[in-house]
């Protein structure tokens, strides 16, 4: 079995790279078989990470393993662990289109697309805005999670949840995709009026998700 700690490594330098995150801003984190996850360091840029700086905590209690400070968003990536066994890998970042979206308060649309369906599923709950790692936005975060696996927090940025990292990691980028999409359709600047471009209808919703 991969390294939870390298397969960090290499999906925050993917993030890094294709311009998913900026700075230090974001974070990822993985569970594993004993009942911890692996988290990214506070303050850390994630095209620059190394396995060692990883940080093991202890799902239950919160408790840190070992050394290292957490990010500061520990607290949704717990709540997800612990109210959600399917999901293996969480991965946050502030994509400019998705970002755009959240402080719009406006939700993204994954039925544009069938694969924005078949990826992301009918709906991106917004979880409305609190201060970022704080226990307030956890709670939040939990009382949306029941079975979605993406999310936009209102005036923040974008998380998405995975069986492994990669479906975490592609999740996000088809989250970022279809964001800008629906950036481009619905912007003012082409003088288009937006409701002239429809969602598939729920007959077609249907029939492509039973199809998955």
């Amino acid at each position: 079995m991969s390294d939870p700690r390298e397969e960090i490594v290499k999906y925050g330098k993917m993030m890094y790279d294709r311009k998913l995150n900026t700075g230090a801003s974001g974070n990822i984190s993985a569970r594993t078989e004993k009942g911890t996850m692996f988290i990214t360091p506070s303050g850390s840029c994630k095209g620059l990470l190394e396995a060692d700086q990883m940080v093991e905590i202890s799902i239950a209690d919160g408790k840190v393993i070992g050394t290292g400070r957490p990010s500061m968003e520990t607290p949704f990536h717990l709540a997800f662990y612990r109210n959600r066994p399917d999901v293996m890998a969480v991965v946050h970042s502030h994509p400019m289109f998705c970002t755009v979206c959240a402080c719009g308060n406006i939700k993204v649309r994954p039925n544009l697309t069938p694969e924005g369906l078949l990826v992301l599923g009918k709906d991106v709950p917004m979880v409305s805005y609190a201060t970022p790692g704080s226990e307030d936005l956890a709670a939040l975060v939990q009382g949306s999670m029941a079975s979605a696996n993406a999310f936009l927090l209102e005036k923040h940025g974008a998380i998405t949840l995975g069986k492994d990292l990669a479906e975490a990691y592609f999740r996000m980028e088809t989250l970022e995709y279809m964001a800008e999409l629906q950036y481009h359709i619905e912007s003012d600047q082409h003088g288009i009026v937006h409701n002239k471009f429809r969602s598939l209808q729920p007959a077609e919703v249907e029939r492509i998700l039973k199809g998955k």
